[in-house]
């Protein structure tokens, strides 16, 4: 099932890169380990939860990251066994409105991926934001 997943993923990710007008979101289920360890280390309940990957935010990191584009494929790998969990807040720099996002980190390799996930509140939605190679 993770492996077809994971292929599931990749196409999306390879359809939003190769053509710029799709306009599209991968919605996937948050599987339960994630949904414990996020509430024993935040206490915040994302039962309800959906992860949304935007082709947006596929064109977005492979503008900013390109050499990270494939990590996006192993999201739900990465929500599933990440080694730390943060909650921030950053300012729109556009309406001024509180953005609560939760990060994930995941260590490759002596390399830490950090993956920064919107959080909305009123939709239950957990929304890819970045994803990047952290030093």
């Amino acid at each position: 099932m993770e492996e077809l997943r994971r292929e599931e993923i990749c196409c999306f990710v390879e359809k939003s890169i190769s053509n710029k007008q799709y306009n599209d979101e991968f919605i996937f289920s948050l599987s339960s380990k994630t949904v414990k360890k996020v509430k024993q280390i935040l206490y915040l309940d994302l039962s309800k939860y959906k992860g949304v990957i935007s082709s947006h935010s596929v064109r977005h990191i492979k503008r900013g990251h390109p050499s990270d584009i494939e990590y996006i494929c192993e999201i739900t790998k990465i929500l599933e066994t990440f080694s730390k969990v943060k909650k921030s807040i950053t300012r729109d720099t556009k309406t001024g409105a509180s953005i609560v996002s939760l990060e994930f980190y995941k260590k490759y390799e002596n390399q830490m991926v950090k993956l920064v996930k919107l959080k909305v509140h009123r939709d239950k939605r957990l929304e890819l934001k970045t994803l990047f190679v952290k030093d």
